[in-house]
């Protein structure tokens, strides 16, 4: 559906806004389809961020910093996120031995058995972005990379 028809705008001054209204939409409506399925599987979206960057590092642990800024939500706070992952058994946390100064945090088996099953279970979030065909998606995810440059 057009973004004039979701809004109930006949038109837009210019194409630019016209463009900012339908990210700031679509980006609601993307949230609308995410937040219920990790809630459905005892995450939020950020705890999943955590959890997927920490098991592409496994065995290997991750600094603070690092899953800081590798997140997709650069505002998390990461320390209450790690927080929970450890009050879940999802994750560790532990001081570097080499640096005293760096918290290293590792995913556990319970943690990378939560990620299966979101594995398992993610063709259905998927599904939802099917309306768009492969090629469609990659020119979709190739222009969102220009804009933000």
């Amino acid at each position: 559906m057009r973004i004039e028809d979701e809004i109930h705008q006949k038109h837009f001054k210019d194409d630019y806004r016209r463009l900012m209204a339908n990210l700031l939409f679509t980006n609601n409506w993307v949230n609308q389809q995410v937040m219920p399925f990790f809630k459905n599987l005892g995450l939020t979206l950020q705890q999943h961020n955590v959890l997927a960057i920490l098991r592409g590092q496994h065995p290997d642990p991750v600094c603070f910093g690092d899953i800081q800024n590798r997140m997709v939500d650069r505002n998390s706070n990461v320390t209450r996120l790690i927080d929970k992952l450890i009050e879940k058994g999802y994750v560790t946390r532990d001081i570097c031995a080499a640096n005293r100064r760096m918290i290293e945090v590792r995913i556990t088996e319970k943690g990378l058995e939560k990620l299966a099953q979101v594995d398992e279970k993610s063709p259905e979030l998927f599904a939802k972005f099917h309306n768009l065909s492969r090629d469609e998606a990659v020119m979709a995810s190739n222009l969102l990379d220009r804009l933000r440059g």
